[in-house]
């Protein structure tokens, strides 16, 4: 049974008035953040606060709402994920404002999934002050009550705790081109995963019906060598002969010529050596005959239109992306040698808005990519392993960004190198290098400047033209190299 709300009121706290304190802006113990929150509850007053915790789900959410001291005013209540729930949250609103002086409402809503955005968006429509926490952070605030139990109530309160001691942050949700970026270059990663998945299956099919055709150790000169009949199993001329040429005895019946004339008509451009080494493998293949793996024949073929499929979706979805990244001030990445145009949107994408950032320090954080430090008693510090307490999508771009720039960009390779000499495990190097690219990407972005580098071959357009196509290339040209010549003029 809801207690009324008239009849719970709201204590206040009783402590002596610090009249010599000095607020000093963004001076706060948990930086910027932790300094606009002071702010606001010191121009507000903790006593015309009201605090609104909110459990998001899929179809239910849950609320309960608070003083700032912590007294519940209404009770945990169901609401359903729709505008009609919605409503019914603004009316108890409404009715503790009514009943008390409430200037602010301060909604604290748990990063629940996707689940809790439009919840956000709904909320700063109507004025309020919004504040995302970490699932994370509502985690330890159980962990302090000595509770170890999870239930929806607990949830409730520990949103509201954080809330209380400044958690979370109050960024309004990404939106415009780096959200709709940022939703393109995910989608990509799982359709490339997605098609990892798929090769490696039909690797598993393959196994059965023709191993040899994946490639085969063989002793040459009296030592072990792998030797491959395609540079690449998945390129045309293997995807061609497993859909319709898949057993050993499909390529023997073909025979030399045969495989010649085959290449010729379906311009496979198939090399006599790689002719050679197929017919060799076929006529020693360990595999069974044709009509006893024709299960695995039909899921080989059912396999290769999946791949078809995810390829074409891919390049689809690639294109998108190029054409929304040039348009954004993340371009500038593409100067960067190493730096591809999938790589550069997924970078800008995970970054995000650079307006909330004061250095790029806040975004490694932000990846879970800075090393944990741990020093006492006038020790020296030691740096033990990266935090992963950021966002892993952003942790996952890192390290793949430090990989890339770790072959392809000359100036960062040589750092790559220098750091596998100190002893770092590859892992680690790819890790600080992404980090470097970080700060680079940070003051490239902010300062809409290009990539500055002594390397004797390095053209920027031959650059460009290696990552965009001729449209985007012009573009891109126009927007930076030509305007800046024209204004210098």
């Amino acid at each position: 049974m809801e207690v009324p709300i008239t009849e719970l009121p709201i204590t206040k706290p009783h402590h002596k008035e610090l009249k010599t304190m000095v607020y000093t802006p963004f001076n706060h113990i948990q930086g910027k953040n932790g300094s606009r929150w002071a702010k606001f509850i010191r121009e507000t007053g903790a006593d015309h606060l009201l605090i609104v915790a909110i459990d998001a789900a899929k179809f239910t959410h849950k609320a309960i709402l608070s003083s700032f001291y912590g007294d519940i005013l209404v009770r945990p209540f169901d609401f359903d994920a729709s505008l009609s729930g919605f409503e019914l949250v603004k009316k108890k609103i409404e009715e503790v404002m009514n009943a008390h002086e409430i200037e602010e409402v301060v909604v604290g809503i748990e990063t629940t999934g996707h689940y809790y955005e439009d919840l956000v968006r709904r909320c700063h429509q109507e004025g309020y002050h919004v504040r995302v926490v970490n699932a994370a952070t509502t985690s330890q605030e159980r962990q302090a009550l000595l509770n170890w139990s999870k239930t929806d109530n607990l949830d409730l309160m520990a949103i509201v705790q954080s809330i209380i001691h400044g958690r979370g942050t109050s960024s309004e949700l990404p939106s415009g081109s780096v959200h709709n970026l940022q939703k393109l270059t995910r989608s990509r990663r799982e359709l490339v995963d997605e098609r990892t998945a798929t090769q490696n299956l039909i690797r598993v099919h393959l196994d059965h019906v023709f191993r040899e055709m994946q490639g085969k150790s063989i002793w040459k000169n009296g030592k072990r060598e792998y030797v491959k009949p395609f540079s690449s199993l998945f390129g045309k001329a293997a995807r061609y002969l497993m859909r319709h040429h898949p057993h050993p005895s499909d390529i023997l019946k073909l025979g030399k010529e045969g495989l010649r004339a085959l290449s010729i008509r379906e311009n496979l451009k198939l090399r006599d050596h790689s002719i050679q080494i197929l017919l060799e493998f076929a006529s020693n293949s360990i595999s069974r005959s044709k009509d006893k793996v024709e299960a695995d024949i039909f899921l080989l073929n059912q396999k290769l239109d999946r791949l078809d499929l995810l390829d074409n979706q891919i390049r689809v979805l690639e294109k998108k992306i190029e054409d929304l990244f040039i348009q954004t001030e993340g371009a500038v990445l593409l100067t960067v040698p190493g730096i591809a145009v999938n790589t550069g949107a997924e970078l800008y994408a995970e970054m995000g808005d650079l307006s909330d950032f004061d250095h790029a320090g806040q975004l490694i954080k932000l990846a879970g990519t800075n090393p944990i430090v741990k020093q006492s008693g006038g020790k020296r510090p030691s740096h033990y392993k990266i935090s992963k307490q950021g966002r892993r999508t952003f942790r996952n771009v890192t390290y793949q960004v430090g990989r890339s720039l770790s072959v392809n960009n000359p100036a960062l390779k040589e750092k790559y190198i220098a750091l596998k000499e100190r002893g770092k495990h590859p892992n680690q190097a790819y890790i600080a290098i992404g980090n470097r690219m970080i700060r680079l990407a940070f003051s490239m972005i902010k300062n809409q400047t290009l990539y500055q580098t002594n390397q004797e071959n390095y053209v920027l357009l031959t650059e460009l033209k290696k990552k965009l196509r001729a449209a985007n290339v012009q573009l891109f040209y126009d927007r930076y190299v030509l305007s800046n010549a024209l204004s210098s003029a």
